[in-house]
């Protein structure tokens, strides 16, 4: 009897063994969560940009951001009437292409970002991981959409008439705007893409599975379990 008592005893703390290292293979490494925030943001910042493009393609007028539009009719007053029109043509036209090139930019960001706690963001808000890589890479994506936006706006030939126009909107305006066009688009360009990234962010988060990465399935679904276990 003795015997037969200490043999389940064995057993039991066996399985109990078994179960505590089934549940430790469980758990995701390090690297692995990084690699789901990764996968999530890619997805995000991707859909994001569709989306972006989809919204816009009616034609080049729907890139110009509103904002942007007083400061151009200041340049009636300086004798500009004219070419007016086609300055928005144009910088519609750059701001539609950087909205073509945004997904690249978007990505190398993703790649370079590092995450602290990496977990704190898979069990986090619905845009917690688009918030990480604003809160970490804004100032780097915003430089790099300005410089392509300088690149493409010298082609054009028309940052001369920057200056002008901001200068003549800031006399009277409340909130000015940056003397840099290339800044001043920049900076709503890359706002827009985090703002909608968030957006897409949540929508994934409701399903991460529908990603079919097996990674984001694995973090995901082990901090759901955990976080309803008793």
């Amino acid at each position: 009897m003795k015997y037969f008592k200490l043999t389940m005893l064995t057993l039991g703390v066996l399985l109990s063994s078994c179960s505590t290292l089934k549940n430790f293979a469980e758990a995701p490494t390090s690297l692995e969560t990084i690699s789901a925030v990764r996968e999530i943001l890619d997805s995000s910042a991707f859909r994001a940009i569709k989306t972006m493009q989809k919204l816009n393609k009616e034609g080049v007028d729907g890139f110009i951001p509103p904002e942007l539009k007083p400061v151009l009719s200041s340049l009636k007053a300086l004798g500009l009437e004219a070419e007016l029109g086609d300055i928005e043509k144009k910088i519609g036209t750059v701001s539609k292409i950087m909205a073509e090139e945004g997904s690249g930019i978007m990505k190398d960001a993703i790649k370079e970002v590092k995450f602290k706690d990496a977990v704190a963001i898979v069990v986090g808000a619905p845009d917690a991981a688009t918030n990480a890589l604003r809160n970490g890479m804004y100032a780097s994506v915003k430089k790099r959409y300005s410089s392509k936006m300088d690149t493409e706006l010298e082609k054009l030939d028309i940052l001369q008439y920057w200056p002008i126009a901001a200068g003549a909107y800031n006399l009277f305006a409340k909130n000015k705007v940056d003397n840099s066009m290339s800044d001043f688009l920049a900076e709503r360009a890359v706002d827009a893409v985090f703002l909608t990234m968030g957006k897409e962010e949540s929508k994934i988060r409701q399903n991460p599975n529908q990603l079919g990465k097996a990674v984001v399935n694995k973090v995901f679904d082990y901090y759901a379990k955990k976080k309803n276990r008793p």
